[in-house]
């Protein structure tokens, strides 16, 4: 049976209890995209590409101790390097990360949501070297189609951030509107820095 939604005249006769219950219908719903549009896909496309990485670094450690041509393998070296170069464009530097994450909390801000916390999290590694974790625990408010359009705005930027852990409340009217109080993690990936080798020592120095 299809569910007919009130019209824009009709919705604002609804009691104020009716509105919330049929908003927090709409919640469940929107949780529910949230997970299998934002969460999982990306879940699904770190695990591809830490194994695409650890495969295409793998080759090219195979080649530079196999490859007897030295024209051959700076030929291959070049290819496997550029695709690798390529899967690592989704993967930033850690300060690029850091800033990322400070432009999606002003994009927050910019399109009307009220940020109470926004708290960083343990940097993490992931035991396979090839990226770091980096959390931020996140709880907000604002109009639930605001909401929407935030979580959108993040399923769409080129760099990888997972959004996790999703909470959403029950509407609470507050000024003639109905605000959602929402928690969830929001998790940059970044390629680890690179360790700092201290310079060799002259012989005969202390």
């Amino acid at each position: 049976m299809a569910l007919t939604l009130p019209t824009m005249t009709a919705f604002k006769t609804v009691p104020m209890g009716q509105k919330v219950a049929l908003l927090s219908m709409v919640l469940v719903g929107i949780a529910v995209i949230f997970y299998y549009y934002i969460e999982t896909p990306h879940q699904e496309t770190l695990t591809q590409l830490t194994g695409d990485i650890g495969r295409l670094d793998q080759d090219i450690q195979i080649n530079r101790a196999k490859a007897r041509s030295l024209e051959d393998l700076k030929r291959v070296n070049a290819e496997l390097e550029q695709q690798l170069a390529k899967n690592l464009e989704q993967l930033p530097p850690e300060d690029e990360a850091a800033t990322l994450l400070k432009q999606i909390s002003d994009l927050g801000i910019r399109i009307g949501l009220n940020f109470k916390l926004w708290k960083p999290g343990t940097r993490a590694e992931d035991s396979s070297k090839l990226f770091v974790r980096m959390p931020v625990d996140v709880e907000m408010s604002g109009g639930y189609h605001i909401l929407a359009l935030f979580f959108d705005r993040i399923s769409k930027l080129p760099r990888i951030i997972n959004v996790s852990k999703i909470k959403m409340g029950g509407g609470k009217a507050e000024r003639g509107r109905v605000l959602i109080q929402t928690t969830f993690v929001l998790t940059a990936f970044a390629s680890p820095k690179a360790p700092v080798v201290a310079p060799a020592k002259p012989a005969g120095a202390n």
